[in-house]
């Protein structure tokens, strides 16, 4: 059963159009393009750099900022370099973003 967790308001992405976010001690970068969300895993795969949240933005690409490794936001696969990214699902509730929790498993699944 997919579980979400609300992450930000929609209008968070007013003027900056990234954030670095965390659920269950996993880091996500979560990007507005245009009128839609996205959301990745924040380390780029080629050495591990968790920052992708400040990489740029083009469209609906992210290209790390440490060494030019671009992926489609959309799927997560690399465009430059090599890799590709775990994607997380995204929903609007009203002005409020959800993110795909990364275990998937209601609080109540755990105990």
């Amino acid at each position: 059963m997919t579980r979400f967790v609300k992450v930000a308001d929609v209008s968070d992405f007013a003027v900056k159009k990234s954030k670095r976010v965390t659920i269950e001690n996993v880091d996500i970068a979560l990007f507005a393009v245009g009128e839609e969300f996205h959301a990745v895993q924040n380390d780029c795969p080629h050495q591990h750099f968790s920052a992708l949240h400040e990489g740029i933005l083009h469209k609906r690409e992210i290209t790390c900022p440490m060494h030019g490794w671009t992926f489609d936001l959309a799927t997560g696969k690399a465009t430059v370099g090599g890799g590709r990214l775990k994607t997380y699902a995204v929903k609007l509730v009203g002005n409020e973003i959800h993110i795909e929790a990364p275990s998937g498993e209601p609080d109540w699944a755990k105990a």
